[in-house]
């Protein structure tokens, strides 16, 4: 980190969501930065749930996040989808379901000083 985002926070809002301890509420930063993220410009990150036809925990997670999946600030991906396929296979995931944070490749967007992914509800 560097000695202004020690004073100030980190300078790219994605890290600054992505800091926060509590899921539940880097989620929500999460969530708001994709629904005000300016149309033209950068790579627009996506929250996107990878699950499966009848996934009853894939079930329970589609009527945790309905809202934000209706408001469509979270992507539902299938996982036997050739999309699904791709996402699963860049990025090792084995199981669903599993709330992703992407970037405009879908390459996971990760925490730079632990190296893990984002938060997963």
């Amino acid at each position: 980190m560097t000695t202004r985002e020690i004073a100030n926070g980190p300078a790219d809002p994605i890290k600054a969501c992505l800091l926060i301890e509590d899921d539940k509420q880097a989620l929500s930063c999460l969530e708001d930065l994709i629904r005000n993220w300016p149309p033209e410009g950068e790579c627009k990150p996506s929250l996107v749930l990878l699950g499966q036809g009848n996934c009853i925990p894939c079930n329970e997670e589609y009527e945790l996040h309905a809202e934000a999946i209706k408001a469509g600030i979270i992507e539902v991906v299938d996982f036997s989808s050739p999309r699904g396929a791709e996402i699963a296979k860049k990025n090792g995931i084995e199981g669903v379901p599993v709330l992703l944070l992407l970037d405009c490749t879908d390459t996971i967007i990760e925490q730079e000083e632990e190296s893990a992914p984002a938060p997963s509800v």
